[in-house]
């Protein structure tokens, strides 16, 4: 009767955790239901799902965006490169030779074959409009002048020529190339004399030429006539007369 009654109280036996006679005795946990085994089973990992956008799936604008910066970058560099090569180099404060008397010197002959003129070619390379062509070249020869009358008094040729090296179109936006285009002599012991005067300007050194030589046909003559046309040769009325006259 003690097996009996001992069933019919099942919660005297979890109170007191004695064991009760008739019982199964063992060490190991009780069994797992299908409801726990279903509660404890381990859930599989849910791996992350990437997805990668192939480059035709990119948004329109980006490749607008990246084909825009690669022509900045180039467009920049060129830029750049075409700058570095139209800023004016600075004088040389003691020249050694004829050649650093300017930055815009291209060559120098110290006897032309002809008529053993020294020659000088001057460049520009980028004129601001035709007008400047002629009224530059004279600056930049006038400023040689000066300063071969201060560092090179020894020079002895008779005529000092120089010549200038411009784009052949006056035209503005239309300039295709260089070439020699128009020379300028001058009687070198009288211009000398000339230059280290203040006052003396770069169209009063104009109207010292001895020769003007046109080198190349059509594009010599326009530069002249657009100068000539212009207010800044108002003091070279000599010049412009002799070359142009009344036109």
């Amino acid at each position: 009767m003690s097996s009996e009654s001992s069933r019919d109280r099942p919660d005297a036996r979890n109170v007191t955790e004695e064991v009760v006679p008739g019982d199964i005795v063992t060490s190991r946990p009780p069994l797992e239901t299908g409801a726990q085994r279903q509660t404890y089973r381990t859930q599989p990992k849910v791996q992350p799902t990437y997805q990668r956008l192939r480059i035709t799936e990119w948004p329109e604008w980006v490749f607008f965006a990246v084909l825009a910066a690669i022509f900045l970058v180039f467009g920049g560099a060129i830029l750049m490169d075409k700058e570095s090569l139209e800023l004016p180099r600075p004088l040389v404060s003691t020249p050694l030779v004829l050649g650093e008397l300017h930055p815009r010197i291209s060559n120098v002959v110290e006897r032309a074959p002809v008529d053993g003129a020294l020659e000088i070619t001057l460049v520009q390379v980028s004129p601001m409009y035709p007008a400047s062509v002629v009224a530059e070249f004279a600056s930049d020869a006038l400023v040689v002048l000066q300063r071969m009358h201060e560092f090179f008094p020894q020079v002895g040729n008779r005529v000092v020529r120089f010549v200038a090296r411009v784009p052949l179109h006056p035209a503005d936006g239309d300039w295709e190339g260089q070439a020699a285009v128009l020379s300028l002599d001058f009687e070198r012991s009288e211009v000398l004399a000339k230059v280290i005067a203040p006052e003396f300007t770069f169209q009063d050194l104009l109207n010292q030429t001895s020769a003007v030589q046109y080198l190349n046909d059509v594009s010599g003559p326009r530069y002249v006539e657009a100068f000539c046309r212009d207010h800044v040769s108002r003091s070279a009325e000599v010049f412009c007369e002799r070359e142009v006259g009344d036109e």
